[in-house]
């Protein structure tokens, strides 16, 4: 018997085929503790993260998914805050990780645990953790110790990070004269702490001094080809801006002078394989496939008189810090009232949250194992696109840091190597927020004063391409959307509910389903599941609004609910209604999860519904519906909701 190829043309052999992770971790950027959840938190990094996470409970149920985050909360962004606020540390980041939990918790975020770096079910865990990775990295030749100088406030006896300091921007076209000793925020130059003018501390008001400290320097330029290979892999499934940056952050370069570029140009065809670009205005960047071509290159360069300089500060970045609020550095005496840096200790951070979630739920946290160690499993983490150098460069040397062998991909039994989303900046009228502009807005903002539902926020966010660009949170937009909500959308909930009460006794008709009505199912679920994968939400609901519309139109067509017209027809057009009803349910569940858990009590339907094997089943005939329920509020004259 001939086995017939092709696309799958039944739901049941789309959900069939689909590939299943055994375990999956969810994770998004870690909110400091310096304030409350604004707009670009959850646009960026958790509500793609939630819509995620509820996918992933629908793939492979929810005991195989952990959902964690938490708030960032060491390091001198929450100590200058703590004393701006004139609170002891302890009890501004407590007031502010609660705040923060209950604004998640508002707009739905389903995680396992939310909980933070210095909270005591995490803080033990995470030093735990923390002086694991350093003595793996000290073992692998990971760990350099440098001296660097750095401000000192000799009133206060202590060193200054960079955000400590400020003075008079060194560049002559700038007046600020609150510029960070590292870069100023008002013409955007970034300098040497040195060329800082008329410096000062902001704890003291004192003239800083530079002086000479020791810290540890992370390797990374050792397992760069590893992390070349790694990077490599994911051309056809990270996204393209993302993917970009790293990838062109790890292939191995030198710079030369322009001066020498005739020469160069000379040589070039005897040079392995590579591509050229200008960088710095005076220099060009050489750029080869792999490090034994960089070395070749180099040397070829160097036999002509071409003077290079290896392109490889982004592979050594300093771990530690002259701070107290962190996880104390104690194996080694030099570094001795010395902290974590904040950004290895985010990174390893939801690894014990994991464990927190695990205990939570009352399992082993020894288990999390199961989790970042196996490589059937998967981890994904939604971040800001500024913060994809050290989600994927730091973090995976960090891993790979960890390993017997940190010059090869993970084997099983070691932390694998993890699935990043990027995400560009949300823009409020046209700008970054800004408070002095006037366009700065928290979470709880949008519903205490300007009136919105969450579903309402929810939806209009995930259909922002932040994925692609950075994208503007436009009101007249988002009310826009709000209008088709409560309108087309309302309707295609409404009408199969209204008509199966008014004639057919309240329950689902004897009927059977509309060929073009299941294959445009078909249709719409494959798209469904590649772009849920993918994290690719605008396009997947305006198809998905599309397919809602489907309702309207059987309603236009056979009239269910007006008995003058020929009752099979009505009832065949009734049972694919709530046969199309139950699917937009299911695949909207995720974005609006409030909203379709109204939908699932009106068709009496069980919360164990929300899974993909449901999708394209129909509610059999008898099943008795339940009444109508609000669901999108409609706008208000002012464009607000009541």
């Amino acid at each position: 018997m001939e086995t017939r190829k092709g696309p799958p043309s039944d739901v049941a052999s789309i959900i069939g085929q689909l590939r299943r992770p055994k375990r999956m971790v969810v994770t998004a950027g870690m909110p400091y503790a310096n304030g409350p959840l604004h707009l670009g938190h959850l646009a960026g990094a958790q509500l793609p993260a939630d819509i995620y996470a509820r996918w992933c409970r629908m793939l492979i149920g929810a005991e195989n998914v952990l959902y964690v985050c938490g708030t960032d909360e060491h390091g001198s962004t929450s100590e200058i805050a703590a004393v701006q606020a004139g609170l002891p540390i302890r009890e501004y980041i407590d007031r502010i990780q609660q705040a923060q939990k209950k604004t998640l918790e508002r707009y739905c975020i389903s995680l396992d645990a939310f909980t933070g770096t210095s909270q005591p079910e995490t803080f033990p865990l995470q030093r735990e953790l923390a002086h694991e990775f350093l003595t793996r990295f000290s073992e692998n030749g990971l760990l350099e110790k440098r001296a660097t100088r750095q401000w000192f406030d000799p009133k206060m006896g202590r060193f200054l990070p960079d955000r400590y300091v400020r003075g008079r921007c060194p560049n002559p076209q700038c007046d600020n004269e609150d510029a960070y000793s590292d870069e100023c925020d008002r013409c955007g130059q970034q300098h040497a702490p040195a060329a800082l003018l008329d410096p000062r501390s902001t704890l003291s008001d004192a003239v800083p001094e530079l002086r000479e400290t020791v810290h540890w320097w992370l390797d990374m330029w050792s397992v760069s080809e590893t992390l070349r290979a790694w990077i490599s892999g994911k051309e056809k499934t990270w996204r393209r801006a993302m993917l970009s940056e790293v990838l062109e952050t790890v292939m191995p370069s030198v710079r030369l002078d322009r001066a020498h570029e005739a020469t160069y140009k000379e040589i070039k065809a005897s040079l392995p394989k590579h591509k050229s670009k200008l960088a710095r205005g005076k220099e060009l960047v050489v750029q080869f496939g792999n490090k034994a071509d960089l070395e070749s290159g180099r040397a070829i360069l160097e036999q002509h008189g071409v003077r290079v300089e290896l392109v490889d500060e982004w592979a050594h970045r300093s771990i530690t810090r002259d701070i107290t609020w962190g996880i104390p550095i104690t194996e080694d005496p030099d570094l001795a009232g010395k902290t974590l840096y904040v950004w290895p200790d985010s990174l390893i951070a939801p690894i014990s949250f994991s464990k927190v979630a695990l205990r939570d739920k009352g399992v082993d946290p020894a288990r999390y194992a199961e989790f970042w160690r196996d490589p059937e499993a998967r981890v994904v983490q939604f971040l800001g696109q500024d913060n994809v150098y050290f989600y994927v460069l730091m973090q995976g040397a960090m891993w790979l840091g960890t390993q017997a062998d940190p010059h090869r991909l993970p084997a099983a039994g070691e932390l694998q190597l993890t699935d990043v989303f990027g995400c560009f900046h949300l823009l409020v009228g046209g700008e970054k927020m800004s408070k002095s502009r006037g366009n700065f807005f928290t979470g709880d903002q949008l519903l205490d004063e300007k009136g919105y539902s969450v579903d309402q926020i929810r939806y209009y966010l995930a259909l922002l391409s932040l994925a692609e660009k950075p994208s503007d949170f436009d009101f007249e937009k988002l009310d826009e959307r709000n209008k088709f909500l409560a309108g087309p959308m309302n309707a295609a909930f409404e009408r199969p509910i209204s008509a199966v009460h008014s004639k057919f006794g309240g329950k689902v008709p004897e009927g059977a389903l509309l060929d073009k009505v299941v294959a445009d199912t078909v249709r719409i679920v494959q798209r469904y599941v590649r772009a849920m994968d993918r994290a690719d939400y605008p396009n997947l609901l305006f198809e998905i609004e599309n397919y809602a519309r489907t309702i309207n139109s059987l309603f236009t067509q056979y009239k269910p609910h007006d008995d003058r017209h020929p009752e099979q027809g009505r009832r065949d057009a009734l049972y694919t209604s709530f046969y199309v009803l139950k699917t937009l349910m299911i695949m909207l569940y995720p974005f609006v999860p409030e909203t379709m858990d109204r939908l699932r009590a009106s068709l009496r339907l069980p919360p164990e519904v929300f899974r993909l094997e449901e999708l394209g089943t129909p509610i059999p005939a008898g099943h008795e519906i339940g009444a109508k329920q609000p669901y999108f509020p409609a706008p208000s004259r002012e464009g607000e909701t009541r």
